[in-house]
């Protein structure tokens, strides 16, 4: 957009350093009018801006799923669809999905998949689906991973087994039984 006194003035795009972008009106630099916030993960934030304060304002999900803080009924007691359930049905039998994506992302095994990439327990890192290091989490994080997220799965469909577990029931076969 352009400038006035050196300040942004009328339609613009500003980007902050965490990538998020601003695409709205200024007025004396500030955000001043309709605008969105626009996340790199796709999320936008749609809000009429006063002096750069947000007056009124609604968030989308990359999906398109519109955030209400009062009456949200999206994954809720009474509702357990994923989005992509709301908005065409559910699936037949065997079809049911396991995360809102029709097709998950695949996850290494042994994993769990947190939604925007993985938790590797062996190294208490979480990974975006890339195989980039993201985060190292807390024990209460980890303890509500492991309770929550799928799984990776081997091949065959299972979840994926430690090697000490597989060992451990080998040697478990070769004691003789009482």
């Amino acid at each position: 957009g352009g400038t006035k006194n050196e300040w942004y003035e009328g339609h613009g795009t500003f980007t902050f350093p965490s990538g998020v972008t601003y695409e709205g009106q200024f007025r004396k630099g500030e955000f001043d009018g309709e605008g969105a916030l626009i996340y790199p993960h796709g999320g936008r934030y749609k809000a009429k801006w006063s002096r750069g304060y947000a007056i009124e304002g609604q968030y989308y999900f990359n999906d398109g799923l519109h955030y209400e803080d009062k009456h949200w009924g999206y994954v809720s007691q009474g509702d357990r669809r994923f989005y992509t359930e709301v908005l065409e049905g559910l699936q037949p039998a065997g079809k049911t999905l396991i995360t809102n994506d029709k097709t998950p992302p695949s996850i290494p095994y042994g994993t769990f998949d947190t939604g925007d990439g993985y938790f590797d327990p062996k190294t208490g890192t979480q990974c975006d689906y890339e195989g980039d290091m993201v985060a190292v989490l807390s024990p209460e994080d980890e303890q509500w991973i492991r309770a929550h997220c799928r799984m990776g799965v081997d091949p065959d469909g299972g979840p994926k087994r430690d090697k000490k577990e597989d060992e451990k029931e080998e040697g478990d076969k070769s004691k003789p039984s009482a």
